[in-house]
C-alpha cells in the first residue's frame, strides 16, 4: 500500500465516522425537540388553565392579516356604522376595538367614510357623524 492509498483509506474512514456522528447528532436533536414540544404543550395547558385563553404559538404579536377588497369595503361600512352609533364621538382606539381589525386597516377605512367630522388633535381626536 503506497502513501496515496493510505491517505485515501484514512479519508474514507474519517468520512464514515463523520457521517455516523452526524446521524447521532440528528437523533439527539430529534429527541430534544420531542422533549421541548411536550414541555411546550404542558406550558400551554397551564397558560390556558390560568387565563382561560388559548396559548398562541409563534412570534409575539402575530402576523399581519391582509384584507381582501371585499373585506375592506365591509370594514368601511362597519366603521361608518360604529361612528354613527356614537352620539358623543368615538376615539380611534374604540373604533378599532369594536371593528375587531388592525389599527392600520381601520385607519384606512376611516379615511374612506363619508359624512364624518373630527374634533380634537392627535390622540384626543374624536370621530362624529355629521
Amino acid at each position: 500500500m503506497n502513501a496515496l492509498e493510505k491517505i485515501q483509506a484514512i479519508q474514507d474512514r474519517a468520512n464514515k465516522e463523520i457521517e455516523a456522528l452526524k446521524a447521532d447528532a440528528v437523533s439527539e436533536l430529534v429527541k430534544k425537540m420531542a422533549t421541548v414540544k411536550s414541555e411546550l404543550a404542558a406550558l400551554q395547558a397551564e397558560y390556558e388553565t390560568l387565563t382561560g385563553k388559548p396559548a398562541k404559538e409563534g412570534k409575539a404579536g402575530g402576523s399581519r392579516k391582509r384584507l381582501s377588497v371585499d373585506d375592506k369595503a365591509a370594514l368601511v361600512l362597519t366603521v361608518a356604522e360604529i361612528i354613527k352609533a356614537a352620539k358623543d364621538g368615538i376615539s380611534m382606539g374604540d373604533i378599532v376595538k369594536q371593528a375587531g381589525e388592525s389599527a392600520s386597516a381601520v385607519r384606512e377605512a376611516v379615511k374612506q367614510v363619508k359624512g364624518m367630522k373630527t374634533t380634537g388633535n392627535k390622540a384626543s381626536t374624536l370621530y362624529h357623524s355629521k
